[in-house]
């Protein structure tokens, strides 16, 4: 848990640099809620709803004036004994042309807005990912060194998070106003700091809809999803209440400050932050939020019954009345979480059937396809790229909400069917149908029964179907797609106008029949040399394959797919590495998305390529335990470690048998792969002056199943002695640095 507190305190620090804080204005005997000011927008063709507090019995009017001061709409009425009040007329159509409003109390002016709009409003909420700003990404920097702004028919509200006494808290009960928040337009400075998502989703549907579009702004980076959610709301679903008590999140009004941190705190933002908003009546919400609920509790079945109570009480909350809310949803950002590798993959899944347990209300958006970079002051959880995410939410609304023919939900596997060898996959939200977005498919396994996958080859044979194999597979059971936590390379899209729309979603992590799921697409494909690590909290871009005595370079020519890695050799004995770990204060710091495990693999083969005009001698392939330690695999090819590969321009396959180890290099007949738990680095070792060749396509393939080889045992005995070893070693190290 230490992980992932650290993980959650990161979040929250990063979202406390996401926004700026408005001097908060007094308000009079009778006034609106701070929600309301000058250049908010209003949904259009919905009831425009005004409400604040005065004097109970207080006459009050509220009176709608067009741009030339005619009057267009008025409501009257009476604060009740309560001392509220809520007046609402029919919101005129959406358009450009700015609109006053006054509200008059005993016929006394008591406010005038002016520079309101009608158009289409949004609530955007969620956590860190969400509050990202515009300014955190690369275009809304480069919009603020060039001076630029946005639309000034792009509106916000802004929701600062409640302070008391300096510090954040959680409210108890719902609140009817927010403290704090104001409006403003998108050609002003405060929109550097709204939310980048929000700000892009608005921007597009500003394009496409030609009316203004109003974002709620309201996320709070490390929420969890019970703090967006009325205590009302859980205490009247008997089956969430049991849950959320069960996941010790349940908090009760008398054990309230004791409650903990503010953002993860059951109904604390809902109270503050979403209560407020009862009297807009938004057309749906993009939400983008789930990292804190997997760190903490890692439940996808818990956090979709808190989903389905979100959305039925928001629908309830802003009276929405064509069916549910609707909710544009983003799958989780590719990090390494410390759940493992198939964790967060798995609570995708979760997002896909969201998004088909009610397709007419709920648009899924898949972001393992995108770019990691980051900026170091938020950290890799937070990648900055964030506008193609907004644009595809704002395809789903074009969808769901504004008749678009578009899908509105990334492609989704429906089924599977085994057949003559292969698996063909079926999907849903293709479009106009199924496409690649490279010449080969990419982030496809299948597996046996005994659930072992392995990478497979995959081809598009109808809209909406793929077929999937691998020779090492001969019956298949199942296939997988996307299943690792880095997945940046798998590539299946649905198609709209002849163009990639969405890519399609992950699918088999939480298959119980597909047990050992790895695909270590990026190195074994030979075609980058640089790709994306996670490497316990410090991921990066890494060198995908290094050389020694050698120089790389990425080939078009490829035996298959779309690249090989070209090797010329700068002296007699030289060497390619792919690393799975690094070494780091005293210890192998492992990439999570990368397979170190071989105990289950009976071969690994590779496919070789001499250009040059003389033979090359493979002196033999390590497998590194640590820095110096390694086995070397027999291969089948030579009988023996070493095999030459003839200088005829072709393609060559060496199998390589990993249960036939020689230690450091001896006769490969000596080890199992039982030796082969936490493999550290691969290394080709080449001999050959001048020499050189091409190295493509790394397939590995399950052994016998049931096969015990003869020096299992005795290895297992091995690794026991040397763990024990290293505990020895780590408590008189330990004893000695005086921790």
């Amino acid at each position: 848990m230490k992980k992932h507190t650290l993980i959650l305190a990161l979040i929250l620090c990063a979202s406390l640099l996401l926004g700026a804080v408005p001097a908060f204005a007094a308000g009079t005997d009778a006034r609106l809620y701070n929600v309301y000011g000058d250049h908010m927008l209003f949904q259009q063709n919905a009831d425009a709803v005004f409400a604040g507090e005065a004097a109970p019995g207080t006459a009050l009017s509220v009176t709608l004036k067009d741009n030339a001061g005619e009057t267009v709409r008025t409501a009257n009425g009476t604060a009740g004994a309560d001392g509220t009040f809520s007046l609402s007329f029919a919101a005129p159509a959406g358009s450009f042309d700015p609109y006053t409003v006054t509200l008059t109390a005993g016929g006394a002016t008591v406010k005038t807005l002016t520079d309101v709009v009608f158009g289409e409003l949004w609530l955007s909420f969620g956590q860190s990912n969400m509050e990202y700003n515009l300014h955190g990404t690369a275009e809304g920097r480069a919009m603020q060194a060039a001076g630029e702004t946005g639309s000034r028919n792009l509106r916000v509200l802004q929701i600062p998070h409640p302070v008391k006494s300096g510090a954040i808290y959680a409210e108890p009960t719902p609140q009817t106003d927010a403290v704090n928040c104001y409006w403003y337009t998108g050609d002003q400075a405060d929109v550097y700091g709204m939310s980048a998502v929000g700000y892009f989703f608005a921007a597009d549907l500003l394009e496409t809809l030609d009316v203004p579009v109003g974002i709620l702004n309201a996320a709070v980076g490390g929420s969890s999803i019970d703090a967006w959610i009325s205590r009302a709301a859980i205490d009247g679903d008997t089956d969430v209440k049991s849950a959320v008590i069960s996941h010790g999140a349940y908090v009760t009004p008398a054990n309230w400050e004791n409650a903990g941190p503010y953002h993860i705190c059951m109904t604390g933002l809902y109270n503050s932050k979403i209560a407020p908003l009862s009297n807009f009546r938004p057309s749906g919400a993009v939400w983008y939020q789930g990292e804190t609920d997997l760190m903490l509790y890692n439940d996808p079945a818990y956090y979709a019954q808190l989903f389905d109570l979100m959305q039925d009480s928001y629908t309830d909350l802003f009276s929405h009345t064509n069916g549910r809310f609707p909710i544009m949803f983003t799958q989780l950002v590719s990090f390494d979480y410390g759940l493992g590798p198939f964790a967060e993959t798995a609570f995708n899944e979760a997002f896909t059937t969201l998004a088909a347990g009610d397709p007419a209300s709920r648009g899924e958006v898949v972001v393992h396809d995108l770019p990691l970079d980051y900026y170091p002051e938020w950290g890799a959880i937070h990648p900055m790229t964030k506008k193609p995410i907004a644009e595809r939410m704002a395809n789903c609304a074009k969808a769901l909400v504004y008749g678009g023919d578009m899908p509105a939900s990334a492609p989704a596997m429906t089924g599977t069917q085994v057949s003559d060898g292969s698996v063909l996959v079926s999907f849903s939200n293709v479009g106009d149908g199924l496409m690649c977005t490279d010449d080969t498919l990419h982030g496809f396994a299948v597996y046996g029964a005994d659930g072992f996958c392995v990478p497979a080859e995959a081809e598009i044979v109808s809209a909406d179907t793929v077929r999937v194999w691998s020779d090492e597979v001969a019956a298949p059971a199942g296939a997988t797609y996307a299943v690792n936590s880095i997945s940046t390379s798998a590539n299946l899209w649905s198609s709209y106008n002849g163009k990639a729309y969405q890519p399609a979603a992950a699918f088999g992590a939480s298959d119980p029949a597909a047990t050992k799921l790895f695909d270590d697409a990026e190195w074994m494909r030979c075609e980058t040399l640089k790709a994306w690590q996670n490497a316990d909290s410090d991921p990066g871009f890494r060198d995908v394959w290094t050389a020694k005595g050698a120089a790389l370079t990425v080939s078009a020519d490829a035996a298959e797919g779309d690249g090989s890695l070209a090797i010329t050799g700068k002296s007699l004995l030289f060497s390619v590495s792919t690393a799975f770990a690094e070494a780091k204060n005293g210890k192998m710091n492992r990439h999570d998305n990368i397979d170190t495990d071989y105990t289950d693999y009976g071969t690994l083969s590779v496919r070789v390529k001499v250009t040059g005009s003389k033979d090359v001698t493979l002196e033999g392939l390590r497998l590194y335990k640590d820095k110096t330690l390694y086995y070397c695999p027999l291969c089948l090819e030579s009988g023996k470690n070493a095999a030459v590969i003839p200088a005829d321009g072709d393609w060559h396959t060496l199998t390589f048998d990993l249960n036939a180890l020689g230690f450091f290099g001896s006769a490969a007949d000596r080890w199992s792969n039982e030796a082969l738990r936490g493999v550290t680095e691969l290394r080709l070792c080449f001999s050959g002056a001048g020499a050189e060749l091409q190295i493509d396509g790394f397939r590995f393939a399950p052994e016998d199943a049931g096969t015990e080889y003869p020096r299992a045992k005795l290895q297992r005995l091995i690794d026991a002695v040397l763990a024990f070893i290293e505990k020895i070693k780590d408590m008189f190290s330990n004893l000695f640095s005086g921790s």
